[in-house]
């Protein structure tokens, strides 16, 4: 007896679970994190950071206050280029934001 399909059902469950609790796909969040360099070019790389993704909005930190408003003008280019990546309908928008106070 073979196991060897069990993952993908498995994952499949696992992403319908999150998505009726209203959680962000940690597989996209994943790729998007590992991959945000490549993705993102200028300005954003040394600059930002992708922190999760909130419905379909990826949700970026930016390195410093004064860098938000900078960013945001890269948001359109940004947005083509990960739906360019992920295909249409799991990010649909950008929203960048000042670093975490901790």
């Amino acid at each position: 007896m073979s196991h060897g399909n069990d993952l993908e059902p498995f994952a499949e469950s696992l992403n319908d679970v999150f998505a009726r609790l209203g959680l962000p796909d940690p597989v996209l969040m994943s790729q998007v994190s590992d991959e945000w360099e490549a993705l993102a070019g200028k300005p954003w790389v040394g600059r930002s950071k992708p922190m999760f993704v909130r419905g379909r909005t990826l949700v970026v930190e930016a390195a410093g206050p004064s860098m938000v408003a900078f960013l945001r003008y890269g948001e359109a280019s940004l947005l083509e280029t990960l739906k360019e990546r992920f295909g249409e309908g799991l990010i649909d928008s950008i929203e960048v934001v000042p670093p975490a106070r901790i």
